[in-house]
């Protein structure tokens, strides 16, 4: 029997509100069809590293905007936050028990993935990667370039900085691929192009704000610091608003509209906008065209705008 369009937007929205139990006591917001998407051509399972942030609703939106476009249908897993590896392997797991033709993987840890691809494999379920890349041979990646990110934030700062001074790194957690690269372009851009310090790099804030205590410590140690490299931008936005009245220079990544907001108004340098909904229309559309049998290059590298605060 057809449910009808009203009774499907009703359940859409408990779907949204409410978190699906998952392997007895875990939990994670999930959605089982793509909207209009009655007789799927492929269904696909999609573990991301979160959905507790705008950046991850708009990939999330993306992809169901391709699925219901290109008539297919995506299964969507969650974790609560970007550190939570443990669960994000156990929805991976739940997913390969399932009847889907494809996974789209954004990694909590680059990695470890050995184990999964692996029972993959053996199902004949195509794996991508998104957002953050699976470091292991022949996994394709849809994303952006973060070392390049790194590099031209790097570039922006160092010509602000007149190429000296004292700068920190704040990054995220380094088994993500995508948290290291942006490190990597960063100092190496600055330590080959420039006479800026680097005077210290904090690791572990992946979508997560830095502890007031711990930013106090920084400036205490580093009082002469001119500026802050945060890979992600909700850690970048809880350093401004502790930095409002000192003359620190941020810059960061991510497709956050506080953070835009805040490039507008000088509060922060220069945004890398990581365009999500972008990022998960483009992996569906991979995914699918991957089916189909087109030619498609190993990587799908999604352009960034630079978002610069404005001069006086």
């Amino acid at each position: 029997m057809k449910k009808s369009k009203k009774h499907s937007r009703i359940k859409s929205l408990y779907e949204v509100l409410l978190c699906a139990l998952l392997a007895g006591s875990l939990f994670a917001c999930q959605k089982h069809e793509s909207a209009e998407a009655e007789n799927p051509k492929y269904v696909i399972g999609v573990v991301t590293k979160s959905r507790n942030s705008e950046y991850w609703m708009s990939v999330c939106s993306g992809m169901e905007k391709a699925a219901s476009d290109l008539g297919a249908s995506v299964i969507i897993l969650s974790p609560d936050t970007e550190t939570d590896e443990k669960t994000q392997q156990q929805m991976i797991g739940s997913l390969l028990k399932k009847d889907i033709d494809a996974l789209a993987v954004s990694p909590i840890n680059s990695h470890n993935a050995k184990d999964y691809l692996k029972k993959a494999e053996e199902k004949g379920i195509q794996v991508v990667s998104f957002d953050t890349k699976i470091l292991e041979r022949g996994v394709p990646y849809i994303g952006i370039d973060n070392e390049k990110v790194g590099r031209d934030l790097a570039e922006y700062m160092a010509g602000q900085m007149k190429k000296k001074g004292i700068a920190g790194i704040i990054s995220g957690n380094l088994k993500q691929s995508s948290h290291a690269s942006r490190m990597k372009g960063f100092k190496d851009y600055i330590e080959k192009n420039t006479d800026i310090k680097i005077a210290f790099t904090e690791s572990g804030y992946s979508n997560l704000r830095m502890p007031e205590k711990e930013i106090s410590r920084l400036m205490r140690e580093h009082p002469e610091l001119n500026g802050i490299f945060a890979t992600s931008a909700v850690t970048a936005l809880g350093i401004m608003e502790y930095m409002e009245d000192r003359p620190v220079l941020i810059a960061t990544v991510d497709a956050q509209e506080d953070a835009l907001d805040a490039v507008k108004k000088g509060r922060i340098g220069a945004l890398a906008y990581q365009p999500g909904y972008e990022i998960g229309y483009e992996t569906v559309r991979y995914i699918v065209n991957q089916k189909e049998g087109k030619k498609q290059p190993e990587q799908k590298i999604i352009k960034v705008d630079l978002k610069i605060k404005p001069q006086k």
